[in-house]
């Protein structure tokens, strides 16, 4: 008797692990695209099939200037003109080892930006091979209208007051705006948000900018975040979801001017990834990696599976409402055709972490990731 239900308990048991995780091949082919760097890559943002970019940090501790294409950027390419003994500075070293790369032939070739040292780039997002724009590492917003030959200045950053709690020497001191990230859906909204640490050594004021004009002005709100927010997902102009640092899930309706703090209970405390394909229909990425469900626009949440430990899922992606991607660690690509029911894995190429995936359209998508990891999908 004892070993009857013992049997019927692993059949159940084999048959949850089947369904969550199912064992068909996904479509298409995943292959890796030789960026001939060990860069690590953390957002990857392609406009079609054949343009795109890469944001990522070097693990290269040095590049001698006159092997690296924009080496004349700090004057110190390798021109003749140095004296025996002067020091030569390397210019990715001088960028805080931030590294934007661009493709225009699908990921063949990869190239850095021009001049991305003389500008200070440490991350780029572009809506189109034209129209772009930059965070320096300064926290500086720029333009382009050129596909990166050239870039304006749009906005300089400011000063904020951060508070150095038991520090009775120098208990407030002057710091950058901490923005870190910028996003646009179209040549004319776009956000840029950044900073707003909480704890108990320090506080640091966070920054939110709004446009609607391509950048040419930006609104500053009210930082909307009780702590620094860990991701934002937009999904158009008005709709976006935020998850922050303290376990708030956030849900703006008016295009970022004013946020509200669902009263949910998610599956996790924070998100790592956050996507919607609709104003009620999400998925979220938890820290620990694993995936859950919401169809009432984040009031509640299911999990989509329970293989514990098996997958650690880093970031996730909808082509529309059943097809979807998620990837992870140990180069991990698994794919679902039915919203989440069942999941297949892809067999990628490498066992990389993978960061970030994104797709231009249901055939042709990205991954990317440490170690120089990027991997291209193509639906055959």
């Amino acid at each position: 008797m004892l070993r009857t239900r013992f049997f019927i308990a692993l059949l159940a048991t084999a048959t949850f692990l089947l369904s969550a995780c199912s064992s068909a091949r996904a479509p298409g082919e995943w292959t890796y695209q030789d960026t001939e760097t060990g860069d690590a890559f953390y957002s990857v943002n392609f406009v079609n099939e054949q343009v795109g970019w890469l944001n990522g940090q070097t693990d290269r501790s040095s590049i001698p200037v006159e092997e690296n294409a924009n080496g004349n950027a700090n004057g110190n390419a390798n021109t003749g003109l140095f004296k025996p003994g002067e020091e030569i500075v390397d210019p990715l070293k001088e960028n805080q080892g931030f590294e934007v790369l661009q493709t225009t032939d699908g990921g063949q070739t990869w190239r850095q930006i021009p001049d991305q040292f003389k500008n200070k780039v440490r991350s780029v997002w572009f809506v189109d091979p034209q129209q772009g724009w930059a965070l320096t590492i300064d926290r500086d917003i720029l333009r382009t209208r050129d596909g990166g030959l050239t870039w304006a200045l749009q906005r300089k950053a400011g000063t904020i007051k951060l508070k150095l709690i038991g520090n009775l020497r120098d208990p407030v001191i002057d710091q950058p705006e901490q923005i870190d990230h910028i996003y646009f859906i179209d040549g004319a909204r776009g956000w840029a948000w950044g900073g707003g640490r909480k704890d108990e050594y320090t506080e640091q004021p966070g920054v939110f900018l709004t446009t609607i004009d391509g950048g040419e002005h930006w609104n500053q709100v009210p930082y909307p975040f009780e702590q620094d927010a860990s991701t934002i997902f937009f999904l158009d102009a008005k709709h976006a979801w935020a998850s922050t640092n303290d376990g708030g899930f956030y849900k703006t309706e008016d295009g970022g001017l004013n946020w509200t703090r669902l009263e949910t209970k998610l599956p996790e405390l924070v998100c790592r990834s956050i996507f919607f394909t609709d104003e009620n229909t999400g998925w979220i990425v938890g820290r620990s990696g694993r995936i859950a469900k919401t169809e009432d626009g984040g009031r509640t949440w299911k999990k989509m599976y329970k293989i514990k430990d098996e997958f650690v899922v880093r970031d996730i992606f909808f082509t529309d409402r059943n097809q979807g991607w998620a990837v992870g660690d140990k180069g991990v690509i698994l794919y679902t055709p039915d919203g989440g029911d069942s999941w297949a894995g892809a067999g990628a190429p490498v066992a990389a972490q993978l960061i970030d995936v994104s797709f231009v359209n249901e055939h042709v998508g990205w991954a990317v990731g440490l170690g120089g990891a990027v991997l291209r999908h193509d639906l055959k």
